[in-house]
């Protein structure tokens, strides 16, 4: 009866009410180490990754340093580091970061003036201004690449904090431009005469950038934004030439239709704020994997298409929680070291071991026959 009823189910009302069904797909999961990290840094979670100019640039959130800087802190809101290593058989080893002349790990973002400004004015206790500590962060999401001009485009969300436990809130979503690797990233004004010029998203929009990937000469681009414990995913997509302005845009809004109007945008799945989806051709799908948000379980879906029909979600592992029990996260794929036309795959996800430590430890995953 429960066969029928899903039958009956996919057949008349699959498009409609979006049912799901898992891909359950034969995977083999093997948990191979922790990746490799400068000595210098304590922890950091994100970890995104994807090629540009022939290296794997994996980039970063809050990165907590064993030593000061030239600017007398050990805490970086955003980092990133690089590698020629693209083969994980034997681990992902030769990173290397972007370093001041203390040789201590430097931000990826540059700030603008303003956020500099308001950032040191509420800097220490005391402090210029208050509220004390207050102060701006960019968070990144996924990164693409654009061979064809030879530049890469970065997400990230804008966050504006405070002290205290999750005193903090995004006020926005922008992408950066970066035109040579050795070159800092750009932060144009894609919105003139707003509180947040740089930023092509408002803080009510989906956090566009939680995954993105390249087909066709356009991005696309998921926004999975909170909603209480519901994460729904929206589909946004732009030539790789014009990512930067905000009417180049257009939304997924069901059907074969795409809108100009990002409230259009319909909800594909739920997911995780952070997630990475990407084409997978041995399984000749669409691939998108997260870790469950307050679980420990990470989880995949697919899809023929961007835009769907998405799978439900099929779990393939159950990942090592914190040393205090709390939730791992940041369960994401990493593409560029698939082996076998996809058949390997490679995740990794983040855990925190000790109290103001991170590592992120890697998952071989083998898929069986598609």
């Amino acid at each position: 009866m429960r066969n029928a009823v899903s039958w009956w189910c996919m057949l008349l009302f699959g498009v409609l009410l979006g049912c799901e069904r898992s891909p359950n797909l034969g995977v083999d999961v093997q948990e191979t180490g922790i990746l490799e990290a400068s000595p210098l840094i304590k922890g950091r979670d994100g970890g995104y990754s994807g090629l540009f100019g022939g290296r794997s640039i994996w980039v970063f959130g809050d990165t907590i340093l064993t030593k000061e800087g030239v600017d007398k802190s050990s805490w970086r809101h955003n980092s990133w580091s690089w590698t020629t290593d693209l083969s994980a058989k034997d681990g992902i080893t030769g990173f290397q970061e972007d370093n001041d002349t203390l040789g201590v790990p430097k931000e990826l973002f540059p700030k603008t003036d303003a956020e500099a400004t308001f950032n040191e004015a509420h800097k220490g206790d005391p402090c210029k201004e208050k509220p004390c500590g207050a102060r701006y962060a960019l968070w990144p999401g996924a990164l693409v690449e654009d061979t064809q001009r030879k530049r890469a485009f970065v997400f990230y969300t804008k966050i504006y904090g405070e002290p205290g436990e999750w005193n903090f809130h995004g006020v926005g979503h922008g992408v950066a431009q970066w035109d040579d690797v050795s070159q800092p990233l750009k932060r144009p004004v894609v919105r003139p005469g707003k509180e947040h010029p740089t930023l092509l998203f408002e803080a009510s929009d989906p956090n566009f950038g939680s995954a993105a990937f390249v087909k066709d000469g356009k991005i696309y681009a998921y926004g999975c934004e909170k909603a209480g414990f519901s994460k729904p995913c929206h589909l946004g997509r732009v030539s790789l030439e014009t990512p930067l302005k905000p009417d180049a845009w257009e939304f997924y809004a069901g059907g074969n239709t795409w809108s100009s109007q990002v409230q259009d945008a319909k909800s594909l799945f739920d997911g995780a704020p952070m997630l990475t989806i990407h084409w997978n051709a041995y399984l000749k799908a669409y691939l998108a994997v997260y870790s469950r948000p307050l679980s420990t379980e990470i989880v995949i879906r697919t899809s023929p298409t961007p835009e769907g029909p998405w799978s439900g979600e099929q779990v393939i592992f159950q990942a090592k929680a914190s040393h205090d029990g709390a939730a791992p996260y940041s369960g994401l794929g990493h593409g560029e070291y698939a082996e076998e036309g996809g058949k390997v795959e490679y995740i990794t996800y983040y855990r925190s071991p000790a109290a103001w430590a991170g590592e992120f430890r890697v998952l071989r995953v083998t898929f069986g026959a598609p």
